[in-house]
């Protein structure tokens, strides 16, 4: 029982931090937009406080240069991540975490289709770290990436991606940070999974572990006392 009971109350305490994190980055989020002048410098990782601060920028896409990290699900359906930089003058670019599309064919070298402007844009979205790892059992380096030809130029299948693999691949300097950009558009989902939004899934574990923990007790206060007490009055 009080290993049950231990479980309910961590699974409470992670809820409790998720919940508390989340408020962190709404609060973040209604500070003012920072612009290109202001993210000029930044060394990864962010600081803390940068986290999911609100971005706008101006600039142009360089479709040639787009990643497609596999194996990134959405709601139950297989897909990708679509990162693709945005040049935002001669000498300044950043990666944008653009959005998810769908995985259409069993065959890896037919991509959804996605949408791009090539004239200037002006993007918003929030400050975020690196796309998130997942475990690879094979070998990540460019030579091993599945690039595939375009009538835009070469897109690059990817499992993972770091920002210092994109550079040395793309030969482009991208800033110390990835843009995750708002709203559905240009074919791609952006309904982003908010910290907090994982929290009732700890609560439901709590209360399993804790419905669990009131059962242990019941049963042992049926077979240890009341079960034994109720033989030996048959017995007297």
């Amino acid at each position: 029982m009080g290993v049950t009971a231990s479980l309910g109350r961590w699974q409470l305490s992670r809820a409790d931090e998720k919940l508390a994190q989340q408020a962190v980055l709404d609060a973040r989020a209604d500070q003012p937009e920072l612009g290109h002048d202001d993210l000029q410098g930044l060394q990864y990782p962010l600081p803390a406080d940068l986290m999911h601060r609100r971005v706008s920028l101006q600039g142009f896409w360089r479709p040639q240069y787009t990643v497609w990290l596999e194996n990134r699900s959405h709601r139950g359906q297989a897909g990708y991540w679509v990162l693709t930089p945005l040049q935002l003058d001669a000498d300044t670019a950043v990666l944008v975490q653009r959005g998810w599309a769908p995985r259409i064919s069993q065959d890896r070298s037919v991509l959804p289709p996605v949408q791009t402007n090539l004239e200037v844009v002006d993007v918003d979205g929030v400050l975020a770290a690196e796309p998130a790892r997942l475990l690879s059992l094979g070998n990540e380096s460019g030579e091993a990436a599945t690039t595939l030809e375009s009538a835009s130029g070469s897109s690059r299948i990817r499992h993972n991606l770091t920002l210092e693999q994109f550079r040395q691949d793309s030969g482009i300097p991208v800033l110390a940070f990835v843009i995750q950009t708002d709203d559905d558009d240009e074919g791609l989902r952006r309904d982003w999974p908010a910290v907090g939004s994982t929290a009732d899934k700890n609560l439901g574990y709590a209360f399993q572990w804790f419905a669990l923990c009131a059962l242990l007790f019941v049963l042992t206060l049926w077979f240890q006392f009341i079960q034994p007490a109720r033989h030996a009055s048959r017995s007297s």
